[in-house]
């Protein structure tokens, strides 16, 4: 009989040693359970999938919101360093698992006030109001929120939406969407 691997011994070399490679090994953990199960996970789950110990997470971060929120946090502030030059369309791929994908879990579960400052979305922002004209219909942040809704909905129902329409994924179909979000936001075409 197979032997569950929430149960099974972990070798004390295989364990995750000091501050620094626990709380990274909790926050990989919360953010690869949110991805797949939405907000609903245990602490003793997290602890589990990060092969330490559950008391360890009370320690460090006190409660599954605040692993959550630093997990979180640590994503959005790697973002923003590539905010600034990049689409939404591509950060909404950027990290393991997808940011889309945890930003969708997030906010299903009604819980997007983990989701912390959007730090992201204001640099967005900033970049379409630097790129550009004023004349158009939409605001800056107008045209950030619509291609950020585009970006996030490709990239966590996309490839559903080509399989029901029956076609295969293309490279084709990704580029002219992301082409599409580009243009909104002002980005020159490559």
């Amino acid at each position: 009989m197979a032997t569950d691997v929430s149960q099974r011994a972990v070798a004390p070399t295989d364990r995750p040693q000091g501050r620094a490679a626990v709380t990274a090994a909790l926050k990989q953990a919360a953010l690869e359970l949110l991805a797949e199960q939405g907000i609903s996970f245990s602490t003793r789950e997290v602890a589990a999938r990060a092969n330490v110990n559950h008391g360890l997470i009370h320690r460090h971060f006190g409660s599954k919101r605040e692993l959550l929120s630093a997990a979180l946090a640590e994503r959005n502030a790697a973002l923003e360093e590539l905010a600034d030059d990049a689409s939404p369309f591509d950060l909404s791929l950027q990290g393991e698992p997808p940011t889309a994908v945890l930003v969708a879990r997030l906010i299903l579960d009604n819980a997007t006030e983990l989701i912390g400052d959007h730090l992201t979305t204001e640099a967005v922002v900033a970049g379409a109001a630097r790129r550009v004209d004023d004349g158009g219909p939409l605001s800056a942040g107008e045209r950030a929120a619509v291609a950020t809704a585009i970006s996030l909905g490709w990239a966590v129902f996309g490839p559903y939406a080509l399989q029901a329409a029956g076609v295969p994924h293309s490279i084709e179909a990704t580029s002219a969407l992301q082409a599409i979000v580009d243009d909104l936001l002002g980005y020159d075409a490559p």
